[in-house]
């Protein structure tokens, strides 16, 4: 599990990701580099004009064996 905080743009980019939590170094590494390379969200708006926000998130890593 890995819980981080993303900085999305008024383009819905990734901006920036701060890690707050992580099961395993390497989980959190994925996840920065997934962020950034690939998650786009919708942004916030303030009186119908996109604007940058954070927002946290939760990913959750399972491992299937066989």
């Amino acid at each position: 599990k890995v819980v981080v905080k993303v900085l999305v743009g008024a383009d819905g980019r990734v901006r920036a990701v701060e890690i707050v939590y992580a099961d395993d170094d390497g989980f959190a590494a994925v996840t920065e580099r997934q962020a950034r390379a690939k998650w786009r969200f919708r942004p916030a708006t303030r009186n119908g004009v996109a604007v940058e926000s954070w927002k946290q998130m939760t990913v959750r890593f399972q491992i299937r064996r066989g």
